[in-house]
């Protein structure tokens, strides 16, 4: 019998075609009507993106073949780690693959926010060219870069804002600081410092909801907020009223504490909300790769091997 790993989301076609050509089954889920509760128990290995494996699906997949559950991605926080780990079942994820594609969504957040792209071609598509007139953009060069979380992302982002001129600022207790154009400053320094606060932190017990209604009122006035992390970090009913306030001038979510978001989420409302559904790392390069990273860290395990990246 051959070795068989579910797919439940879609992946670029490389890392599918790498474990086909090694011999294992494949079943791309999210073509089927099956639910995952019954195809894992026939499964070897999944690879997942965002699916949820709790500890009730990972019980059914070890009672009968389960070995490993692969991550397209670097955040674990819809994976039951612990008890993956409890039972056996190797976690394996794609740490830095995405990095560049995130940071530079990131920088592309900043600019949108600070020179106000969606205001005016929404202005200049009901014809009133005379926008320009009361335009009001915000000049990077001297601004503050607040970044919470210095990983792989934050590293990145840091020399973008840097090139373009902003003092960077960074909260990690995990992390020193060793390049000498970023500033390692405590949580309340940087939210009352930054003019440009953006998110690079897993969500994790002490994350969840890391900025919420006392962190926007130390935040400095005026400011922007960017989360390509996760949606958890931010209390969304927080922001929502600090940006109706006036105290938060805008911000862009590419992620969500719900996903996918519904219609009655009163984030939808606020015209200085843009959100952007989770696309920050899906990018033609990193697309691949993570692919790529993640069917042969599966295999990896699958053939006995130590995989590259493992979290269990």
């Amino acid at each position: 019998m051959n070795m068989r790993v579910i797919i439940t989301e879609k992946i670029h076609e490389s890392g599918i075609n790498f474990l086909r050509e090694n011999g294992i089954d494949i079943e791309l889920l999210y073509e089927t009507d099956r639910l995952l509760e019954d195809t894992i128990k026939e499964a070897d290995g999944i690879v997942v993106r965002l699916a949820k494996i709790n500890e009730h699906l990972l019980k059914i997949g070890r009672e009968n073949r389960l070995k490993v559950v692969a991550k397209h991605g670097i955040g674990v926080d819809n994976i039951d780690v612990e008890t993956a780990r409890r039972l056996g079942v190797r976690v394996v994820y794609t740490p830095g693959v995405m990095a560049n594609a995130v940071a530079e969504f990131t920088l592309g957040a900043i600019l949108l926010l600070a020179k106000n792209y969606v205001r005016y071609d929404s202005e200049v598509r009901k014809g009133r060219w005379k926008v320009r007139y009361y335009a009001s953009n915000c000049e990077i060069k001297g601004k503050t870069a607040g970044l919470i979380g210095y990983g792989h992302v934050g590293k990145i982002v840091a020399n973008l804002a840097n090139c373009l001129g902003a003092h960077v600022v960074v909260y990690d207790p995990y992390v020193k600081v060793q390049e000498e154009h970023v500033r390692q400053v405590d949580f309340e320094t940087l939210l009352k410092v930054s003019d440009f606060l953006s998110i690079h932190a897993p969500l994790t017990k002490e994350t969840y909801h890391i900025i919420g209604r006392k962190e926007l009122e130390i935040l400095k006035n005026g400011a922007y907020i960017i989360n390509t992390a996760r949606g958890g970090i931010i209390d969304e009913a927080a922001l929502f009223d600090a940006i109706e306030r006036g105290n938060v001038a805008g911000a862009v979510l590419d992620t969500t504490e719900q996903e996918p978001v519904t219609l009655d989420n009163p984030i939808l409302k606020c015209k200085n909300i843009v959100l952007t559904a989770h696309t920050a790392g899906i990018a033609d390069v990193a697309q691949v790769d993570e692919s790529l990273l993640a069917c042969k860290q599966a295999f990896q395990v699958l053939n006995g091997e130590e995989p590259t990246y493992a979290l269990a």
